[in-house]
């Protein structure tokens, strides 16, 4: 990370710890954390190495701030206790990220993580609604979140996550600034992420556009949902997922990757050995061997070509996850007429431009409205 990107590092000592918290505290302006909050943990941990302590902190805030906010819902404040709950949802997730698949703690904070951001859902009384979509013989688990409960049919996107990041998660990961905007915002646990993921055992798999297919027959179904204006974003490995399905799924009309990506073998795996193990568990694959077979098929080439809708690609210069020269070969290869291709340098370099991420999304998020032909209106933001 070039020196001026350490804009507010907190873990001097782990360059990835620090990272990811830049992930955490691109939340802060959408409700998803406390700049304090998260300071006043950092604190705890000090200078220590240790992911047990890691986690042992970061779940310590994650419990202080539910109760806090379990006990203004007992109260009868509900819009505090939202609040509360839903930065408590961050905090579970944060404090898991480092550890080994199999690692029980993991299934702890997700458990406790969702507990949290479905209680902040029920106190806001119908803005998300928690949905599932049948696929394959099981259930994907998932929410669509809406601008106000009137029900009127709107433009929806569905945002896919990366190497495991949760639905629920992507709520605040800019996912909420489209109903901001007046669109309806649908997050599901596709294959390989959340309890897809942890619980059922389906992994991530190539062609995703069959559970992208899944979901949208779904929201076919749904009166709030305007069938014929249905976006798609994707973030970090998301922006391989949803090129793929854009490709192959004529019903998406415009299409964003955030982060992008041409060959995720050697523009993901090789080019980070640091998320080596976790590509190998959303895989399903024993060990590296596996891993690199499974990805040799995750590929855009000859898909690319396909994609007839609009594309928004955004990447950072300075991103050490994903490689750059991946997204300039995507977009090299893209055919369709209407291609937006943003790199930021300086402010936004980063890996999903977390230490820019109030503008990032704002243009991301404006450009959907604008290719569904969103007439913009302003809403609270969830």
């Amino acid at each position: 990370m070039r020196p001026e990107l350490r804009l507010i590092e907190l873990f001097p000592q782990n360059e990835d710890w620090s990272l990811q918290t830049f992930r955490l505290l691109a939340e802060v302006a959408v409700g998803g954390a406390d700049l304090f909050e998260c300071a006043r943990t950092a604190a705890r941990i000090g200078d220590s190495a240790d992911v047990g302590v890691w986690h042992r902190e970061w779940s310590r805030t994650a419990r202080e701030v539910a109760g806090y906010g379990r006990a203004e819902a007992a109260e009868g404040h509900t819009y505090t206790a939202s609040r509360a709950l839903f930065r408590a949802l961050s905090y579970w997730r944060h404090s898991e990220f480092f550890f080994d698949s199999s690692d029980p703690r993991r299934a702890e904070a997700y458990t406790e993580g969702v507990r949290a951001f479905r209680e902040a859902a029920r106190l806001q009384g119908g803005y998300i609604e928690q949905i599932g979509v049948p696929f394959e013989g099981v259930t994907l688990d998932g929410y669509i979140v809406r601008p106000d409960r009137t029900g009127k049919k709107r433009a929806t996107v569905l945002f896919l996550g990366g190497a495991d990041s949760w639905a629920e998660e992507l709520v605040f990961l800019g996912g909420n600034q489209f109903p901001a905007r007046g669109m309806n915002l649908v997050v599901v646990d596709t294959p390989g992420r959340g309890g897809t993921l942890r619980f059922k055992k389906i992994y991530s798999r190539p062609d995703y556009e069959v559970p992208v297919a899944a979901v949208l027959d779904y929201l076919t179904t749904r009166d709030d949902v305007d069938e014929n204006r249905i976006g798609l974003a994707g973030v970090s490995l998301g922006g391989y997922y949803a090129p793929r399905a854009a490709a192959m799924e004529p019903r998406v009309k415009a299409v964003a990757a955030w982060c992008g990506t041409w060959q995720v073998l050697t523009d993901f795996y090789e080019f980070y050995p640091p998320l080596r193990k976790q590509l190998q568990w959303l895989l399903g694959a024993a060990g590296d061997a596996e891993a690199r077979a499974k990805l040799a098929d995750f590929s855009l080439d000859g898909y690319a070509q396909r994609i007839n809708v609009p594309v928004y690609v955004l990447h950072g210069t300075d991103d050490v996850i994903m490689d750059l020269a991946g997204a300039k070969t995507f977009v090299s290869k893209l055919t369709t007429e209407d291609v937006t291709f943003r790199i930021y340098d300086g402010p936004g370099a980063l890996h999903c431009s977390y230490d820019y991420a109030t503008t990032a999304v704002g243009a991301l998020t404006d450009w959907f409205a604008d290719r569904l032909g969103v007439s913009l209106e302003s809403h609270p933001v969830i």
